[in-house]
């Protein structure tokens, strides 16, 4: 594994705070043409399957529009007879759930649920359901040197990560110009172990 991902100077400011990360971070990925974001994409599915050969159920976001693609992932893992476990944020009639919930995605029955974010049409398992897998893959709009991330608001995943079996490493599915020196972090803000990027999977923390 690398150690470290490519720094990117232009949210190194400390002043700047999570809505002013997350919008900037948002711009950025909109301004990536097609062409571009297909190839990191892809780059970034063959360096996530080389290192996830050795797991059997793996918890996984449903990506949607210019996030970092882990759709085309999800389906790869399933072909290859994997389990994935991913979000469900809906009760399937556009009521948002209350509490974080996992569903077993099978490739094929999906809807769109809050926010538009895919998600698997099954039935719903509780928050502790990622205590089956193996490794976990969690949104981010940018990581630190240190494993803290930015999502998109909410804390959907700090709130499920602390569920996980101890020693489950997650990664968070970025660019490489998304890992960063420093961001600003709470108590209760969960780290990740490591960032997947089209370059590889870089080890935070160490």
């Amino acid at each position: 594994m690398t150690h470290h991902g490519p720094a990117n100077e232009d949210f190194s400011d400390p002043r700047l705070g999570k809505e002013e990360l997350r919008r900037g971070c948002r711009d950025r990925r909109a301004a990536v043409d097609h062409r571009t974001r297909m190839g990191r994409d892809d780059r970034r599915t063959e360096h996530a399957m080389s290192r996830l050969l050795w797991a059997h159920k793996v918890a996984l976001y449903l990506s949607r529009g210019d996030e970092p693609d882990t759709v085309g992932l999800a389906d790869t893992l399933v072909m290859m007879g994997k389990q994935v476990l991913a979000p469900v944020l809906t009760d399937g009639h556009g009521h948002s759930l209350h509490e974080p919930a996992w569903a077993w995605y099978d490739g094929k029955n999906v809807r769109t649920g809050l926010w538009q974010i895919p998600e698997p049409i099954a039935p719903v398992l509780p928050a502790s359901a990622i205590t089956v897998a193996e490794v976990v893959l969690c949104s981010a709009l940018l990581v630190d040197r240190a494993g803290y991330r930015v999502g998109v608001g909410g804390g959907w995943y700090d709130r499920v990560l602390t569920q996980r079996t101890p020693g489950v490493p997650v990664w968070a599915v970025v660019n490489d110009d998304e890992i960063v020196d420093e961001v600003p972090h709470d108590p209760w803000d969960e780290p990740v172990t490591a960032a997947l990027t089209p370059t590889g999977l870089h080890l935070l923390g160490q």
